[in-house]
């Protein structure tokens, strides 16, 4: 038995089976990736980890499963695979997480694949569940959603979604909402299809963790710095790949790096290396060098366009970026960004009250009807150097 000291929940214990997997190099890799990716660029104190929100959120699962235990739902068996379920939920998550994860996802490699390599094929995975008698299919079962407690962590209310929304608010200092996780957690339950159903006391704890998601994706997740490094970074890393790593993109390589145990290291840091062996690479291009140097010198590319709105809208992104091209602005400095975020799924919360279940749509006397379903941002990003002009040329 292990006990860690968390900012957020306090102490959190782990059994020996937890404790070897957390041990295990692999699992110590989340240490050295950050939770908010390149938020700390405007939130200085945003340097959290996915280390830490893994053992929260295993936490945050644990202590629902009690519940549900007390209640007679699920067994002490799958409380043990849920506990291990929810401390490897995150264990493929790339090198600055969502940063550089969509040049992957245009390839098909997403985090989830090789979360499940890891957990099948990883040598030292596989070890300590031989010798735990643990099975790498129970465990992929609950994450595919091929269980009733797989909605504990994955739904639309979490234990993956209540650990950062917390934990990121802490760190960022964006004190948006206000989001009771003990009450929460005494009084949601989940139906099929990853159905949420909240009792009717519990409420007011529902409505403050999806107004708290809003704030969070206007604040952090989708703040206009942050998305531009983040968009800067990846297009770096994008044309860098050619020079330092052409085969990273390869369904083969990476399975090759999780069964050799060399993915270990494939990290933050790892990206970091690369940026400062392309400086003082000879065969990199010079404008190449220049897009590095202004990536770590914070001069990243500035918002000259946007659009946020909370319901469906003719957007006009493209319009201006043949704008920007038509009067002098080069393609390659443009970068158009465009995502409808989904906040709520009103279809799938159930309210019970006096034993018997209403949607949200029969139960008026709460703010859920009124929370916005998506958030559509659209932002045209130029490099700095072009900002001022691009901005004359779209007044």
């Amino acid at each position: 038995m292990k006990k860690i000291f968390d900012e957020i929940h306090g102490y959190i214990t782990l059994n020996d089976i937890e404790t070897r997997l957390v041990d295990t190099s692999i699992f110590q890799r989340l240490r050295r990736i950050k939770q908010t990716s390149l938020a700390y660029i405007v939130y200085p104190g945003a340097m959290h980890t996915r280390f830490s929100h893994s053992i929260g959120s295993m936490h945050l699962a644990n202590r629902l499963a009690q519940r549900f235990s007390e209640e007679g739902i699920i067994s002490p068996e799958e409380i043990q695979d849920l506990r291990i379920a929810a401390l490897l939920h995150d264990i493929g998550q790339f090198p600055f997480s969502h940063a550089i994860e969509p040049i992957f996802l245009s390839k098909n490699i997403s985090n989830v694949f090789l979360r499940d390599i890891i957990i099948s094929k990883s040598s030292e995975i596989q070890e300590v569940f031989d010798e735990f008698s643990i099975s790498s299919k129970r465990i992929l079962d609950i994450l595919h959603g091929n269980s009733f407690i797989s909605s504990i962590i994955d739904s639309d209310v979490d234990v993956d979604r209540m650990d950062y929304l917390v934990r990121d608010s802490r760190h960022t200092g964006v004190q948006l909402g206000s989001l009771d996780l003990d009450r929460l957690i005494d009084t949601v339950s989940y139906g099929e299809n990853k159905t949420i159903i909240m009792l009717e006391k519990g409420l007011n704890s529902l409505e403050n963790f999806y107004i708290s998601r809003l704030h969070m994706y206007q604040a952090v997740y989708y703040h206009k710095t942050i998305l531009g490094y983040e968009i800067q970074l990846r297009s770096i890393f994008s044309e860098l790949s050619n020079y330092c790593c052409p085969g990273i993109f390869e369904e083969s390589f990476l399975k090759n790096s999780i069964e050799s145990n060399s993915f270990s290291y494939w990290d933050d840091e790892w990206i970091f290396s690369k940026l400062y062996e392309g400086l003082f690479d000879p065969s990199i291009p010079e404008e190449l060098k220049l897009k590095i140097k202004n990536f770590l010198d914070r001069n990243g590319p500035k918002v000259v366009y946007e659009e946020i709105s909370f319901q469906e809208s003719e957007s006009r992104i493209e319009e201006n970026v043949i704008k920007l091209t038509k009067y002098g602005i080069p393609e390659q400095s443009i970068y158009p960004f465009s995502e409808s975020i989904r906040i709520i799924d009103k279809q799938k919360i159930r309210i019970r009250s006096r034993n018997k279940e209403k949607s949200v749509k029969e139960f008026s006397s709460t703010l859920l009807n009124v929370i916005p379903s998506v958030i559509n941002i659209r932002r045209v990003y130029v490099d700095h150097f072009y900002a001022q002009k691009a901005r004359d040329i779209l007044s």
